[in-house]
């Protein structure tokens, strides 16, 4: 009788451990596709962010008659000054063409009262200053037009995309890994005390529990972003069906990130020490 209680104990106790172990993997790809879904976003908030960045732009109308010689110079000096990213030529055809698509109208080419201009784009405007002393000492520069309010409200879409950002690697991203890691070191603490008895030395306990739950850590990682992947595919295809306007990012422009991310996670479990805090309680209890 004494045996088959004890053969019972034994198997209950085996189906436990099958049973905890197959939580902590389940909980571990949980984890990864939420981990990754936050990746995802903050990815997207942040390429926004730099889109919006690139927008900073005012314009410089040239005088009459300058030649295309003194116009190139004026461009390549621009590029020059600290602050600009970019500077593109608009002919005074093209700005034309421009505003009768805009007003939806047909002017007679004769009549366009446009000038040839540069649109310099710059990173921030503190950068406008020293920019526009510049153009303004220019005597090919006829006027320059920098739309204040629009620069105003580029600073406040900013702002907000910061914060964004900030609140999701603060209040989401942080805490997820953190609960990636508390699992993964319940599971290893949990092996460690289910061997206590059975392996004599702690050091080589200590090492085994972690060893044995390594490759499911890291296969729970992977499986969870691939799921991740196919959910965003997905979402990504009918939010574009929905409007182009949704500026989400492609896979293939997150995944590289995204899988770098994965990679430096389980390099550092794999390499950093985990200690375990049952050890004291456990050695109290022999002694």
């Amino acid at each position: 009788m004494n045996n088959i209680n004890l053969m019972q104990m034994e198997k209950n106790t085996t189906k436990n451990k099958v049973q905890i172990k197959k939580t902590t993997f389940i909980l571990t790809i949980l984890s990864f596709i939420i981990l990754n879904f936050f990746l995802a976003f903050f990815i997207n908030v942040d390429s926004v962010k730099k889109k919006a960045e690139a927008e900073y732009f005012f314009t410089a109308d040239f005088q009459k008659n300058v030649s295309d010689e003194k116009k190139e110079k004026l461009e390549i000096e621009i590029l020059k000054l600290e602050g600009v990213k970019r500077v593109r030529y608009i002919s005074k055809e093209e700005a034309f063409q421009k505003l009768q698509y805009q007003l939806d109208v047909a002017i007679p080419k004769a009549e366009n009262p446009l000038s040839d201009s540069l649109v310099i784009f710059f990173d921030k405007p503190s950068n406008i200053e020293k920019i526009q002393v510049k153009l303004d000492n220019d005597e090919n520069i006829k006027e320059v037009f920098v739309d204040g309010e629009y620069i105003n409200y580029k600073e406040r879409e900013l702002r907000f995309y910061k914060m964004i950002s900030v609140g999701l690697v603060v209040g989401c991203i942080a805490p997820i890994l953190a609960l990636i890691y508390y699992v993964f070191y319940s599971a290893v603490s949990i092996d460690y005390i289910n061997n206590v008895g059975l392996v004599k030395d702690d050091k080589t306990n200590r090492e085994r529990a972690k060893s044995v739950n390594l490759l499911p850590f890291t296969a729970g990682s992977i499986i969870g972003t691939l799921i991740f992947f196919n959910i965003y595919i997905y979402l990504r295809h009918q939010l574009l069906l929905i409007s182009n306007r949704y500026l989400v990012l492609s896979l293939k422009e997150i995944v590289f990130i995204q899988f770098g991310i994965i990679f430096i996670i389980n390099l550092l479990i794999w390499l950093k020490p985990i200690k375990i805090g049952v050890f004291k309680w456990v050695e109290d209890g022999k002694q």
